[in-house]
């Protein structure tokens, strides 16, 4: 067989041509684009006037993320059809040959056409899945890709896609799920809980790599089980000698004979360096494979059980959960070949070495190679121990890190190019993290990539929003882990599958357990879920998630790892330094007070990026003294995620003043934010501290330090119109200490200021009292706890804007002109001495001349509407934030002469100038993306991951916590309890009355109860079953039917206007319920009929 003539791969991402259709559901969007002739746009004889020319991978959204205010439903971007159209023709040494296309995944649905017909659809928005268009391929002319995309959501919209019952008389995307009271749709059907704009940030168009894939009659079967039912190939260790270095690799490939007679067939593996080097190789054994039946090409795999139709509702329904047949993970018409190596001598994966290998793995037969295929994997051996926690080949890690949506977008350009998500992994690791979990659903293939290259470990989900769902729904997140796991298997980076964010009952998470253990036996991974609340779901589980720390134990930690996967949800923008920073002495925000909630065009959180660092450091200290060896010696965490890596378009709760969540460590765009360096110090395993601020604060005259007093007026605090000032010479000034560090020495202009000993949550020393008018230089010294200096920082006072600092990146193969890859250009307002002016805020203009599109950039409070128009995007200005921005560039498909050029007022512009690399836009010419490898030293690094405890820090640092806090569950389910935590007292349950009540409402009978609270008076009041039940503040007994009842102390309103009280005293009264204490994890458990 000529050695052209065996499968090969391709990336189709040149070519195309795209038209927003602005038009849902499908029936409307075709109707409303079809051409002056009545055809359809995935008709072949279409007239494509005035459709856009495009290069994967692509989104609509670039233009429209973060350009309006953010909402509680997250951003304002549109959500509608697009579609898509290109021209191929099969290379003739593939005449004949199977035609196989592979998407990484797109949001939400794929309605696929090949040459005028529907060849497959997919409508779950999350994984990798793949259609066999063999069948619809004229091998002897040109044949039309269609595919029509739709992203829409629930949320802020009258109706979303939902699933297509796999019928043959449905026409697939004529169900919708509605979103508004009377909205009109098609058919109503069962919506896919995760495809939610708030949780999952929905970015359309075709937004991941497409690849095709010509394969001969005996073949290498893919691994998307969505549409083609096959698993592809498994790569892993075995019999690990961590002293020698050595182990077995093992490959299990499925095989698919579609010719007319059996053959005998085996695998060659080979193991070869990233360079090309071969390591080794070793095969299997010969085996007959059998010609398997013709196989069908099914539109989609939607079981078929999984509806029934409804005479009343002349519609098909789902199925009782109890009659639906298990989820089906068999793959269809396959043989099964395996190769196991000799004992080999091998580098293996770690977070601190992520070292990689490709495993080219051929086919053969008596005839020839038939097929092959590449696999970037690595290797190293996983475990747990209880007293070291989470171990990579048997070296402890403290897993540290960030819970990011899975969308990952990012600001002017939408979706990163392959490189550039390199550079996002980089910046990860830089702030000493090493660990991230996806919200909600998977991260796409290019984010693990990206994680398996530079050592960031995953936690990766399947499909979920806030609890368990029931019924269809249920089914649709099991088949959806099912497709994630087979696609995601072979990824060194992921460390634990999650099967929910939220709790699941003990039959479902065995359902998920044992998917796991079918898909992926031997790569010694953890099936959990984001929380467990009951005995008899751990026993089914092999890690653990907390939210917030509210039910971790010794016990749990002594069954699996535990992590922690979503504390610190505060938020505060990049540009807001402190109070005492101009222009303003504020955040001029339209706050709703503590313990406010989350409303339409109000700020729910005060926070500056001062005031963020403090409450990181809360939140951080806690898991990391709870940590496995920590100074609580409760020996629980192995891995923590704080919310969230980036400013994101996810649900915001600066509903008044952003236009994004700005919980990130770096902003939409990945400039660094001052969390970034809180948490890099936090986080650090070496000493590192860091000053807090800046030290160009102004002269104490004028109007400077005057802001705003506010009076809270029932739902904000607004002005009063009178102003006070704040005192420049008696400011705390923060200094961030690593856990290694004892004392901090405070000095301004060489004189020594204070020294502090005493910090607050670990990493605070505070200064108070220091005059920060005074210029010069502001130096902290970080000594050990055998008096040694261990760090050092140092700020100046800056001088005025002097010059323009403009510095352009791309990827490690310049920027390449094929019509999607970016370069990005940091722009810095610098002094005379080359030093950032950290209060510049200025407007920063931008000319582009030659082959390029100008993007624009980002700022954080800028947007469109309600009074507003000053949004960045795709604008040909930014504004400095703290002296520095950052903006993007798009290459044209003409390669050629880019001079982007900067102009800021009173300052001499400056140019950044660069060659675009000319491109062959061929179909098959693109078989690799250029990524940006992390460099392998000569010499294995040692494992840094783990911070052994220095026991006089954890003697000195960790606080003890005063009370014994505990978690109360409703059904399993966690209310939101508005920051207050529950309290055990003496055995009585302590919270917040109000938020439980209100909780409880939904999961009783309507009349089961009422309450009332009475704000001005502070009084409470419950009746059911016949009972009135009344407690008020300040008083220690309930009225019960006018009688007193004596509780374990006095209810109380707290300063965020919380009513707390015994919580065990009153829900007793609640009819028909069932409520006592769980002493093994600490949780109080309401449970309903």
């Amino acid at each position: 067989m000529n050695s052209q003539s065996i499968g090969q791969s391709f990336y189709l991402h040149y070519g195309w041509k795209f038209l927003l259709a602005d038009a849902f559901p499908l029936s409307n969007a075709l109707e409303k684009w079809k051409d002056a002739n009545g055809k359809y746009f995935y008709e072949a004889d279409f007239n494509e006037e005035n459709w856009q020319a495009v290069t994967l991978p692509h989104t609509f959204n670039d233009v429209d993320l973060f350009r309006a205010r953010i909402q509680d439903a997250g951003s304002g971007q549109k959500r509608t059809f697009g579609f898509y159209r290109k021209w191929i023709t099969v290379p003739k040494e593939h005449n004949g040959h199977k035609v196989l296309l592979e998407f990484e995944g797109l949001r939400q649905t794929c309605y696929l056409y090949v040459n005028g017909k529907l060849a497959g659809y997919y409508e779950a928005g999350v994984a990798p899945f793949g259609f066999d268009i063999t069948q619809f391929i004229r091998y002897d002319g040109e044949n039309l890709i269609a595919v029509a995309t739709d992203n829409t959501t629930t949320r802020n919209i009258s109706a979303c896609v939902a699933e297509t019952p796999n019928k043959p008389d449905v026409i697939p995307g004529s169900y919708q799920a509605p979103q508004e009271k009377g909205a009109k749709v098609e058919h109503e059907g069962v919506g896919f809980f995760w495809n939610c704009n708030d949780f999952n940030p929905s970015v359309g168009g075709i937004t991941r790599p497409v690849k095709i894939h010509f394969k001969p009659q005996v073949y290498l079967t893919l691994p998307l089980y969505s549409n083609l039912q096959t698993k592809g190939c498994y790569i892993y260790g075995s019999n690990y000698n961590l002293d020698k270095r050595t182990a077995q690799i093992c490959v299990d490939a499925e095989i698919r004979n579609e010719g007319n007679t059996p053959v005998n067939a085996w695998l060659e593996a080979t193991l070869c360096k990233l360079d090309g080097t071969k390591v080794f190789s070793f095969t299997s054994t010969k085996q007959t494979i059998a010609p398997v039946d013709t196989i069908s090409t099914p539109l989609s795999i939607t079981p078929e059980d999984a509806y029934i139709w409804s005479d009343e509702k002349q519609a098909y329904v789902p199925q009782d959960e109890s009659l639906v047949a298990d989820t089906i993970t068999d793959s269809v018409s396959v043989s099964l070949l395996s190769a196991t190596s000799d004992t080999q001598k091998l580098r293996f994966w770690s977070i601190d070495d992520p070292y990689l290998y490709r495993v080219h793995i051929s086919l053969h037969t008596d005839e020839g190679c038939q097929d092959s295929t590449c696999i970037e994997t690595g290797f190293y051996k996983l475990g747990y121990d209880k007293d070291r926690g989470v171990t990579v080949n048997d070296e402890p890690v403290w897993l540290r890190g960030y819970a990011q949506r899975a969308t990952n977008e990012w600001a002017a350009i939408g979706i990163a190019p392959e490189w550039l998500k390199d550079m996002d992994a980089k910046l990860i690791r830089e702030s000493n993290a090493n660990h991230i979990r996806f919200m909600h659903v998977a991260g796409t293939p290019a984010d693990v990539r990206s994680y398996d290259r530079h050592g960031v470990v995953c936690t990766q989900p399947a499909g979920d929003k806030e609890r368990e769902n029931f019924g269809r729904q249920w089914d649709q997140r099991v088949e959806l882990m099912r497709d994630v796991i087979i696609a995601f298997r072979n990824h060194p980076s992921i460390f634990f599958w999650e099967a929910g964010n939220n709790s699941i009952n003990k039959e479902h998470m065995r359902e998920m357990r044992l998917l796991k253990e079918k898909l992926d036996p031997n790569r010694g991974r953890f099936m959990g879920c984001r929380t467990i609340n009951t005995l008899d779901v751990l026993e089914e589980s092999e890690y653990i998630g907390t939210m917030l720390n509210r039910h971790a134990a010794r016990f749990l930690a002594e069954h699996g790892p535990i992590t922690e996967t979503e504390y610190l949800r505060e938020e505060a923008p990049r540009r807001i330094w402190d109070d005492f920073t101009p222009p303003n002495f504020d955040y001029d925000n339209k706050w709703g007070g503590k313990g406010g909630r989350k409303q339409s065009g109000i700020d729910f959180y005060d926070l500056t990026s001062e005031d963020l660092a403090i409450a990181a450091a809360r939140g951080y200290s806690e898991f990391f003294h709870d940590r496995i060896g920590g100074g609580s010696h409760k020996d629980w965490y192995s891995a923590t995620a704080t919310l969230c890596w980036t400013d994101s378009a996810q649900h915001g709760r600066q509903a008044y003043s952003e236009n994004g969540r700005m919980s990130g460590r770096v902003d939409a765009v990945r400039n660094k934010k001052q969390n970034f360096d809180i948490f890099r110090v936090m986080q650090s395993g070496t000493p590192a501290l860091k000053i807090v601020g800046h030290w160009n604060y102004p002269a104490q005259t004028g109007d400077n330090y005057r802001y705003p007093l506010k009076t809270f007026n029932g739902s904000y605090w607004e002005n009063t119109g009178e102003y006070a000032y704040r005192d420049p010479k008696n400011k705390t000034v923060y200094v961030f200490g690593s856990y290694h560090i004892a004392k901090i020495e405070l000095s301004v202009n060489g004189k020594t200021i204070g020294v502090c000993d005493k910090p607050d949550a670990t990493f605070v020393f505070a200064f108070p009292g220091v005059d920060i008018t005074e210029h010069g230089e502001i130096h902290a010294i970080g000594y050990n706890y055998n008096g040694n200096v261990i760090a050092e920082d140092t700020i100046c006072t800056v001088g005025e804007p002097a010059k323009l600092v403009f510095t352009l990146h791309t990827s490690p193969a310049g920027l390449l002109a094929d019509g999607a890859d970016v370069a990005y250009a940091d722009i810095q307002v610098v002094d005379n001495e080359g030093r950032i002016c950290p209060l510049c805020d200025s407007r920063i203009d931008f000319t582009l001349e030659g082959e390029g599109i100008f993007l624009g950039g980002y700022n954080s409070g800028r947007f469109e509407g309600f009074g507003k128009d000053d949004s960045v995007i795709h604008e040909n200005h930014v504004y400095a934030e703290c002296g520095y921005n950052r903006v993007f560039v798009r290459s044209t498909t003409t390669a050629g002469k880019l001079r982007l050029t900067a102009h800021m007022d009173g300052l001499e512009p400056v140019t950044v100038e660069c060659m675009t690399k000319p491109v062959d836009l061929s179909d098959y010419a693109l078989t690799e993306l250029v990524a940006d490898y992390a460099a392998y030293p000569e010499e294995i690094p040692v494992n840094t991951q783990y911070i052994p405890a220095i026991p006089e820090s954890d003697e000195h640092k960790y606080v003890p916590e005063d009370q014994l806090y505990c978690k109360i569950l409703i059904d399993g389910q966690e209310p939101d309890t508005r920051g207050v935590r529950s309290v055990n007292k003496n055995g009585c349950i302590w919270g917040a009355v109000l938020c439980i009540l209100e909780r409880l409402t939904g999961s009783v009978p309507p009349g089961t109860y009422e309450f009332n609270y009475d704000e001005a008076a502070k009084t409470l009041t419950l009746t059911s079953d016949g009972h009135t039940v009344i407690a008020e503040a300040g008083r220690t007994h309930l009225l019960v039917d006018g009688n007193e009842n004596l509780m374990d102390g006095e209810p109380y309103v707290t300063d965020t206007n919380q009513f707390v009280m015994e919580v065990s005293a009153i829900v007793s009264y609640v009819k028909g319920i069932k409520a006592y204490y769980d002493d093994k994890v600490n949780v109080f458990r309401i449970e309903t009929e």
